[in-house]
């Protein structure tokens, strides 16, 4: 094992399983490949780690038994005592009904009462009171200025909802450890669980609302994973339509509400959250956040301020291109639960993936506008590359008889590739009746190829598929790449296909490096060709 001073941990690929069970606890893993295994040590994981009950003593102590001092640098060892030492010196409580309390220990007070993003307050002698409504506010400004706090508050028991689980529902074994953690006394009932796309992510937080038997909101990305919430919590458990639905402005809450981040933050005409208020007219036992790694953006955040009793996070990745993993931790709480693609797709919960990237030329006039235009002009341009129309023709004929999905971030070019080889496209403006009606007819087979636009990367179950073409991409976003290739992730198939289509000596093929090195360092097996050698091994297979 090597340890670099900027927490990376290097261990072998055949590294034994209690060893990559304890990294797992203190740190967050970057890379799995066949060779080695690489995890990063950060402030946020050494805080799970200490919510968790770890203590910077055990830490270092394992490090120590499987390090060569020489392997262990000194500020690496400094970082894991000084930030598992914050862990509870920062308290959060009720002061009375209105405000709230954070109790400070004294070497970080001046620290604390220092950060400009930490809302306005007074202070007493016992510590700093807040307005009650600020708590989501003050835990994220703490976080972000490198301070976890340890969140006290109580709620009001919320009110009961008797039901349990259909007999046609069987957890695996997985999604029962992530269920018992949460409820776990050391976890109390709030953070998040990292688990693939495919895993069946939904099935723990509905096993987790019929443990606790409580009112349940769940936030989602769009109706569209509402309404499969819906129809999972109705077909696997004994709730039913009138106690299970998504939320309406101006009529009651369900026992269980299901809405969107972008509904709860939307304004009336006069400005005001409506939305917002409605849902904190019920207390809620349990909040669960769908994709909670979309959460930190400023679009969300707001919906961040609905803290129940038990917060749970599902997601499939914590990984964010502006790093703000600490928002989550401030908001939800400790990552509690995490469980790799490569050790589910061993046990056979989860299908193999090959990504093959194709590189395709540029025609003669697209190359040329290409050179006199603007950053992010060429973008666009490269992403509607004409030239991609052929290859995704030939992939889909090599792929006949499979179901196909095509997937791409700029319309035109999505909406170009659709019409070639004939399939329909679900983007934004798509009615919800008919985008329902889409997706059911492609889980069921009776439409074969689906062309999908951004909104549906999150949240969007569609297990039949074993064939994904990517048209275009979101400037190198790892996120993005990690829900897309989710898609094919499913235990319905036995292996998927995943084609990147990526413009040659344009902005693309740096955008297409980004995502590559993650899907490399999470252990897939990555290829590059040329548009032509694809085409023709594509013919090749077609014909035998």
């Amino acid at each position: 094992m090597i340890v670099r001073k900027d927490g990376t941990v290097w261990i072998p690929g055949n590294t034994n399983d209690e060893v990559i069970e304890w990294l797992t606890a203190f740190s967050t893993q970057i890379t799995d490949m066949a060779n080695a295994k690489v995890f990063r040590i950060t402030p946020v994981t050494l805080w799970q780690a200490a919510a968790n009950g770890l203590v910077a003593h055990s830490i270092l102590k394992f490090l120590k038994t499987h390090c060569t001092p020489e392997n262990l640098p000194f500020q690496v060892q400094e970082t894991i005592v000084l930030e598992m030492d914050k862990w509870g010196h920062v308290r959060l409580s009720h002061a009375d009904d209105e405000n709230l309390l954070l109790q400070v220990s004294p070497h970080l007070s001046n620290q604390i009462t220092s950060l400009k993003e930490l809302p306005q307050y007074h202070k007493t002698e016992t510590g700093l009171i807040f307005d009650k409504h600020l708590r989501a506010a003050v835990k994220r400004a703490l976080a972000r200025g490198g301070i976890p706090v340890l969140d006290e508050t109580i709620h009001d028991p919320p009110p009961q909802l008797p039901f349990f689980l259909s007999d046609k529902t069987q957890l695996r074994d997985y999604q029962v450890q992530a269920v018992d953690r949460f409820l776990s006394k050391s976890i109390g009932g709030s953070g998040v669980a990292v688990l693939p796309c495919g895993s069946g992510k939904t099935l723990v937080g509905i096993a987790a609302a019929q443990r606790l038997q409580t009112t349940t909101l769940v936030l989602v990305p769009n109706e569209t994973s509402a309404l499969q919430w819906k129809q999972e919590f109705c077909r696997r458990t004994s709730l039913n339509d009138s106690q299970v639905g998504l939320y309406q402005s101006r009529a009651p809450l369900y026992p269980v509400t299901l809405v969107t981040y972008h509904r709860v933050a939307s304004h009336s005409l006069k400005g005001q959250l409506m939305n917002f208020q409605h849902l904190l007219e019920q207390p809620w036992g349990l909040v669960i956040y769908d994709e909670v790694h979309m959460l930190p953006a400023p679009w969300f955040r707001l919906a961040a301020q609905l803290q129940g009793v038990h917060r749970l996070g599902l997601t499939a990745t914590l990984v964010r291109e502006d790093g703000a993993q600490a928002d989550v931790f401030s908001l939800i709480g400790p990552k509690f639960y995490d469980q790799s693609w490569r050790s589910l797709e061993r046990a056979g919960y989860l299908s193999k993936v090959h990504c093959v990237e194709v590189r395709v030329p540029m025609d003669t006039a697209s190359l040329a506008l290409y050179q006199t235009s603007t950053t992010r002009e060429r973008h666009k341009i490269a992403a509607e590359n004409p030239q991609k129309l052929p290859v995704v023709r030939n992939i889909l004929k090599a792929h006949s008889g499979q179901s196909v999905l095509l997937m791409g971030q700029y319309l035109d070019g999505l909406r170009a590739a659709a019409q070639v080889v004939g399939c329909p496209v679900v983007e934004g403006k798509t009615l919800r009746a008919q985008r329902e009606r889409l997706f059911s007819d492609f889980r069921q087979g009776k439409c074969q190829k689906l062309a999908l636009s951004r909104i549906a990367n999150s949240a969007v179950d569609l297990p039949s598929a074993s064939v994904a073409v990517q048209v275009s991409g979101l400037f190198g976003s790892r996120q993005e790449e990690a829900q897309r290739i989710g898609r094919l992730l499913r235990p319905d198939t036995k292996e998927g296909v995943f084609y990147s289509l990526v413009s040659e000596g344009t902005v693309e093929e740096n955008t297409a490096a980004h995502r590559q090195t993650f899907l490399v360092e999470q252990g897939y097996a990555y290829d590059i060709r040329s548009a032509a050698e694809v085409s023709e091994r594509l013919s090749e297979t077609s014909m035998a």
